[in-house]
């Protein structure tokens, strides 16, 4: 797919193969050799006609005296008189001092890599189609320098990171007990090669200044874009303007990150030779992603979804008209959703998802609860979750119906905490698929179970001695679902949503399935706010 997926450098790419083959062809074809004739010889006459006879010589008279005329006396002419010539006498020039010649400095090799920078920053900024201001602020930095760096930065932001925690342990993302900073700070260490940040206006990239290689001057042009985005876009403001939706945040990420990838294949294909593309293969694949590989998939997955599902998306709206305006045209009119990411088309129809409104259960819960977060989820998270316990192809279509969710993160008394999520979904069919994937996907979370609670149709209660979940319809497009560290509070919560109702559980039955009845609890509204909540 490559080739036919990058605009600009397809026409690279073309004629260079045009020539190769015509090289090719010439070569096969043996060399004509001119056909030059030679010139006959022009023949002299050799032979002379003798006469068949000598004739005999007539008598010649003889002639008459010519008489000598007499000279004529030319008169000598008188010497021409002499021209007077103008003498201006001694002339003395004024000295002029001549100044040596000053020896032209031999440039540091920090000069020589600064020129270097600034011309990988003209060409990106050429790729890309957008204008810079000067030369960036940018800095070369070795791999310690970006760790403390990804420290102090995550650091600044321990609170938000610990009830992030805390929800990857109720949903079984990370153990117990893991520390998500630390966690992230290996992970990022291993996978970052440079980043723009968009407070200082500043780039940097990892490597070495003695030693500046082909990945170095790649990873420089795409940090280089980001620094053209906050010019043009203020991508700083777009990213403060998103509340409270990673999902948004996300595919936000996706556009900003997959717009400059575009841009840095683009600069490779145009400007390395075969050579240095080779390079750059070589150096990616003796890289070390051991702290990567070893994070759990949700993790990785919100890591790569914007430098793999990015590019897709930007690419997409490249070839419409085979050049940026639609990508500069999507920092206007940003994608919502990662949904719109995944599919672009559903970008292009304006295909927004319902905004849904979760119902106020921090009552419900007991006292010494409360609300810690709300948030939405989103199409690539649930794929990325449902693909950490099953198939990835059975994940991926589970998700794919998505509509718009919001969820809401408790927590209670002694480190307890408990998340209340409502789903949309776009079909009754896609509601029905994403119920029973996730009933077979809990149970590599849970070790249990199914049971059946009965009172409500399409209502399963899973739970063992670290975590509970109840799963139910609500609705034709609907599912909601309580997981908690407490037994017992997803049935509470039940309960407080259906007050009417004297709930019991039996076990449940292979056979039973989101399709079997329907719930509506009427506890919660779907709108359609286009913005996910």
């Amino acid at each position: 797919m490559g080739d036919e997926l990058f605009g600009g450098g397809v026409r690279v790419l073309v004629s260079l193969i045009v020539g190769v083959l015509f090289l090719a062809a010439c070569a096969d074809e043996p060399t004509p050799v001119p056909q030059t004739s030679t010139p006959e010889p022009t023949l002299a006459p050799t032979s002379t006609v003798t006469p068949t006879s000598t004739p005999d010589p007539s008598p010649t008279a003889t002639p008459e005296a010519t008489r000598t005329p007499e000279p004529t006396i030319t008169p000598t002419p008188a010497p021409p008189t002499p021209t007077p010539v103008f003498d201006p006498g001694l002339v003395i020039l004024p000295t002029v001092a001549i100044p040596s010649r000053t020896a032209t400095p031999t440039p540091t090799a920090d000069e020589l890599l600064s020129r270097r920078l600034d011309a990988i920053g003209f060409r990106a900024a050429l790729v890309r189609d957008l204008s810079g201001s000067g030369p960036v602020e940018r800095e070369i930095i070795n791999t310690e320098d970006l760790e403390q760096m990804l420290f102090e930065d995550l650091e600044e932001d321990r609170e938000d990171i610990l009830v992030t925690q805390k929800l990857y342990e109720l949903l079984g993302i990370t153990e117990a007990g893991t520390d998500l900073i630390e966690l992230l700070t290996d992970v990022y260490g291993d996978v970052v090669l440079g980043f723009f940040d968009t407070e200082d206006q500043k780039l940097y990239v990892v490597g070495d200044t003695t030693d500046f290689d082909e990945q170095d001057e790649l990873t420089f042009a795409h940090e280089y874009v980001h620094g053209l985005q906050q010019i043009h876009f203020d991508i700083r403001l777009l990213r403060d303007n998103i509340e409270d939706n990673t999902d948004r945040s996300w595919a936000l990420t996706a556009l900003i990150e997959g717009d400059a990838t575009l841009a840095q294949l683009l600069y490779q294909l145009e400007h390395y030779d075969e050579e240095e593309q080779a390079a750059v293969q070589n150096a990616a694949q003796k890289s070390d992603f051991t702290a990567y590989r070893a994070a759990p998939l949700v993790i990785q997955r919100a890591i790569a979804f914007p430098y793999v599902e990015g590019p897709s998306f930007v690419i997409a709206l490249y070839l419409e008209r085979n050049d940026f305006e639609l990508v500069d045209e999507a920092f206007v009119r940003l994608p919502v959703s990662t949904e719109q990411i995944i599919h672009p088309e559903k970008y292009i129809a304006e295909e927004a998802p319902v905004g849904v409104a979760l119902p106020d259960i921090g009552g419900l819960l007991g006292e010494g609860w409360e609300e810690i977060r709300q948030n939405t989820f989103g199409e690539a998270f649930f794929s990325s979750y449902l693909s950490s316990g099953i198939d990835e192809p059975q994940a991926a279509a589970a998700a794919a119906g998505w509509g718009g969710d919001r969820f809401g993160l408790y927590g209670g008394p002694e480190g307890a905490t408990a998340m209340f999520a409502l789903t949309a979904w776009d079909t009754e069919t896609d509601a029905d698929e994403f119920f029973d994937t996730f009933r077979v996907f809990a149970q590599t979370v849970v070790d249990g179970e199914w049971e059946t609670i009965e009172e409500v149709a399409s209502a399963f209660l899973l739970a063992d001695d670290v975590r509970e979940i109840v799963l139910t319809r609500n609705g034709l497009l609907e599912v909601q679902y309580v997981i908690s560290s407490e037994p017992g509070l997803g049935m509470t919560v039940l309960e407080g949503l259906m007050p009417d109702a004297s709930l019991e559980t039996t076990p449940a039955t292979t056979t039973d399935s989101g399709i079997d009845g329907i719930a509506d609890l009427g506890a919660a509204t779907t709108t359609d706010a286009g913005t996910g909540g």
